[in-house]
């Protein structure tokens, strides 16, 4: 007996259709994002700021780029899939680079240490965090914190769905701190308690956060749009349409 295939399987074979063989006349790439404020979200004004990096700079090189927002780990794996062209931000560790390409970075910035205002330790080489628990949600890379993980320094004792979740173990005492870039670090504590009391930066800056969009390897004409974004990227920053876009997100 013929099965044939829903509306959904459908609707998800024209996306990958449109969003893998773009050719001369079809001009709108499909992208993925979540959210993580103030880079991306549905909520925020243009999508977030790497959103609209991301769709300006394909429009430069005459590329319109649908955004669709979906969880980080479902949004990663259809990319994976070639159901998405690509997905964004995404920071780069061997194991995402085993199957994705990487573009010029959209952003770089440095990630701290977030604990709570009573922590009393200080922070001025690795062995003052021996023994101290931090938390990582699903999906998200460890990079910036791996050299603590494999030197059995700190260690993951959590792994919740998002920033949000871990932010809410380190006010109720169940990690001792957490990694994030602080901008995004200091607006989730802002939007998950009503307030930016109660926690503090400790120590100098981890290794800084470079932010990607990303492309499968399996996509076959993955490298070659990459390429394409990457001008419309530079093209970007050498006409002050990228610092203007930094300034109005960064500055909300």
């Amino acid at each position: 007996m013929k099965v044939l295939p829903s509306l959904k399987s459908l609707l998800w074979i024209l996306t990958f259709s449109l969003a893998t063989f773009t050719a001369e006349g079809e001009e709108t790439l499909y992208l993925v994002t979540g959210d993580y404020a103030p880079f991306s979200g549905q909520t925020l004004p243009q999508g977030g700021m790497t959103t609209e990096i991301t769709t300006q700079a394909f429009r430069e090189m005459g590329y319109e780029a649908h955004i669709d927002f979906e969880p980080w780990k479902r949004g990663y794996i259809n990319t994976g899939k070639l159901l998405y062209f690509g997905t964004f931000p995404y920071v780069k560790d061997s194991n995402r680079e085993k199957d994705f390409l990487f573009s010029h970075p959209l952003y770089t910035i440095k990630v701290n240490f977030f604990v709570r205002s009573d922590f009393n330790k200080t922070f001025s080489k690795k062995q003052d965090l021996k023994g101290l628990k931090t938390c990582l949600p699903v999906g998200y890379s460890s990079r910036e914190i791996q050299d603590l993980i494999d030197e059995e320094i700190i260690s993951i004792t959590m792994r919740p769905s998002n920033d949000a979740a871990c932010f809410r173990a380190l006010e109720k005492n169940r990690v001792d701190l957490y990694a994030i870039n602080f901008i995004t670090g200091w607006q989730i504590i802002k939007n998950t308690f009503g307030r930016i009391d109660g926690f503090k930066n400790i120590g100098e800056p981890l290794m800084p956060a470079h932010y990607h969009l990303i492309v499968s390897k399996q996509h076959p004409k993955g490298q070659a749009l990459l390429n394409v974004f990457n001008e419309g990227l530079t093209r970007l920053k050498h006409n002050g349409l990228y610092q203007d876009i930094l300034e109005r997100h960064l500055a909300q």
